[in-house]
């Protein structure tokens, strides 16, 4: 007669062969969790995230909270227009087309604690590089509480003239600034509100946030939920194989 499946899988080895299969199939299934939380993720600003926020809050000499870029912040700031600057071959969205153009920035000091700071603003863009010289000519040490929104510092590009900078680095800015203060935060903050000059505010895009899938990861813990399954299946089917045996 043959055997059940049951009789013999709860003998003493069997059991102890289900134990171990158990075990890799826990932690397979682990590793499983562990890349499902990598495989979705939030990206974007959330509608609470669009209020603004004091730039304390999201910045600091130690770093940056995670989510500040694209955030709205506030802070009190003095203009620092000796080291002001002109960046090229910035794309603005005007209509429904990217047109390329300059940026103005400059230095400016903000009091975090009892230390005064750089801090690089972005002020405004302008297809016309004349009447970003002029704005920049009429630029004064003035302070203004701004509102802004926090961009992550920017490589290094070079350029052919030395007019005009290629990009907004916060370590080449802090080596070209003529001041003794050097200590830079992290960020530099595109103008939104808090100051009134003649040129086009920055137009920026703040993605609404939304849940991303990373399909790689995705993949990834299909495959370890395929393992932990692999493991029961092969303890079953080393019953049913001496079971097999046993019925001979």
């Amino acid at each position: 007669m043959k055997p059940s499946f049951f009789s013999i899988a709860r003998k003493p080895k069997w059991l102890g062969g289900l134990a171990i299969a158990a075990l890799v199939a826990i932690s397979f299934s682990l590793l499983m969790q562990w890349q499902l939380e990598r495989t979705f993720s939030y990206v974007g600003v959330s509608e609470q995230e669009l209020a603004a926020v004091p730039l304390r809050e999201l910045a600091g000499l130690e770093g940056i909270t995670p989510g500040a870029y694209d955030r709205l912040a506030t802070v009190n700031v003095t203009l620092d227009p000796e080291n002001s600057f002109i960046v090229q071959d910035r794309l603005q969205l005007v209509g429904d087309d990217l047109v390329p153009g300059y940026w103005l920035i400059t230095n400016s000091f903000v009091e975090i604690g009892d230390q005064l700071v750089s801090l690089t603003v972005a002020l405004g863009y302008s297809q016309d590089v004349t009447e970003l010289r002029m704005v920049q000519s009429e630029l004064d040490s003035s302070s203004h509480s701004i509102t802004g929104y926090l961009e992550p510092n920017e490589a290094v590009k070079e350029t052919e003239s030395k007019d005009f900078l290629g990009s907004v680095s916060l370590s080449q800015l802090v080596n070209l600034y003529s001041s003794e203060q050097v200590v830079s935060l992290p960020v530099y903050l595109i103008l939104s509100d808090g100051i009134d000059l003649t040129v086009e505010r920055i137009s920026i895009d703040i993605r609404a946030q939304e849940i991303e899938v990373n399909w790689l990861t995705a993949f990834y813990a299909i495959e370890w939920a395929f393992f932990a399954l692999v493991a029961f299946y092969l303890w079953w089917r080393l019953v049913q194989d001496e079971r097999a045996r046993l019925s001979t």
